[in-house]
């Protein structure tokens, strides 16, 4: 444990960062995986449950001022949230948007 208090808390703040938005990537990859495919394999209360999870920690970076936390996780619940909308649009849960997805 000592060892890793003698790293400088800056140093947590960029590594977190670097960490943070490589999970926005991958969200970012599947989301592309998506709109390459017809079908969804992914349930959409899976992708809900990841957004309220980023909801919460973009709430706690804001509450202890930790720009690492809050800014990392809005980048991915944004993305999340696009992942969320896509998914339901393909899964006919949202009928009215369906059709654009789909195209002529």
């Amino acid at each position: 444990m000592m060892r890793l208090q003698s790293i400088p808390e800056k140093a947590f703040e960029v590594a977190g960062s670097v960490v943070g938005f490589s999970g926005s990537v991958f969200i970012a990859l599947q989301i592309r995986a998506e709109l390459a495919s017809t079908a969804t394999s992914i349930s959409p209360v899976f992708i809900l449950g990841f957004l309220l999870n980023y909801t919460f920690w973009i709430l706690y970076g804001i509450r202890f001022r930790r720009v690492a936390v809050w800014l990392v996780n809005a980048v991915a619940a944004v993305f999340q949230a696009g992942l969320l909308v896509l998914v339901l649009i393909k899964t006919g849960s949202v009928s009215g948007i369906s059709v654009w997805c789909r195209g002529p």
